[in-house]
């Protein structure tokens, strides 16, 4: 029997089963010596073997509520952002083996939240690499545009496509800024700061 794996319900199982043959040995053995009040002693024998079987019954299910709350304990401090912390699964059976579950799920967790955090870093790193290598070309052509413009004084067709030109690389630049500033956000270069605004009317 699966149920039978876990040493701990075994021996709960052999408890009772202890109690319930020494019941139906001192019952036997009340009723061969037909002692007077054989009656009244079977019952006083059915209240102790009872009172044992509660007993063990008792302790059994106060030490596994005592391994669910560490269990309970140790969930809960792994989802505050503990996340070395683990339940302990050294023994055998049902109870158990969910728990290596658990920190199977939990290993699992982890190294997807390395993988995102590896994949997050590496993106960040490229943002930032592609915004700065367009810096140069644009500083480059930023100055040939110039150029440009001061060329071709007397040539309005030119000067309307020249300054057409300087509008769009300063879109461009304002893009690079943007990505450049994202990054810091994301890398926490920049912090806000929440402040409260009053109105007045």
């Amino acid at each position: 029997m699966k149920i039978l794996a876990n040493r701990k319900i075994k021996a709960l199982f052999y408890k009772i089963m202890v109690c319930m043959l020494i019941f139906i040995v001192v019952s036997v053995s009340f009723m061969m010596f037909e002692l007077n009040n054989a009656a009244l002693y079977i019952l006083l024998c059915a209240l102790f073997m009872c009172i044992a079987i509660m007993a063990a019954c008792y302790g059994y299910f106060k030490e596994q509520n005592e391994i669910m709350e560490n269990a309970v304990a140790q969930i809960t401090e792994y989802i505050s952002g503990n996340r070395e912390t683990r339940i302990e699964c050294d023994e055998e059976g049902e109870m158990y083996r969910l728990f290596h579950e658990v920190n199977s799920l939990a290993a699992i967790l982890d190294a997807n939240v390395e993988n995102e955090r590896k994949s997050k870093q590496f993106l960040k790193n490229t943002i930032s690499d592609i915004s700065h290598q367009l810096k140069t070309p644009l500083a480059a052509l930023n100055i040939y545009n110039g150029l440009l413009q001061g060329e071709t004084e007397e040539l309005p067709q030119i000067q309307e496509f020249a300054a057409l030109s300087e509008k769009e690389l300063d879109r461009i630049e304002t893009l690079v800024q943007n990505l450049l500033k994202i990054t810091k956000l994301d890398a926490g270069s920049i912090v806000f700061e929440k402040t409260q605004k009053m109105w007045r009317i």
